[in-house]
């Protein structure tokens, strides 16, 4: 899914403000959520979420430093292959 990379790529571009990155992840957890067939406790959906929680707790100026970026690209990179392995299976 394209909001997987369009996240990963901004977060490479040091792109790190919360309201850079907070939209696409939560439309992003919303396209995953219309999957009627994809389950609830998804590892995808559980990483996603996760993130939006942490975001949610910034202001929106507010920057990602260096540890979270290198942890939520991890994190997306996990989900992506989650995300990927669930599209195969179904």
């Amino acid at each position: 899914m394209q909001l997987f990379i369009t996240v990963m790529d901004k977060l490479r571009l040091e792109i790190r403000a919360m309201d850079e990155i907070q939209p696409d992840l939560r439309e992003l957890m919303e396209t995953m959520n219309r999957m009627s067939n994809m389950p609830p406790d998804s590892e995808a959906k559980d990483k996603v979420s996760l993130w939006l929680t942490t975001l949610s707790s910034m202001s929106a100026s507010d920057e990602l430093d260096d540890s979270q970026v290198r942890q939520m690209l991890f994190d997306l990179e996990s989900a992506y292959n989650a995300f990927n392995r669930f599209l195969h299976s179904s």
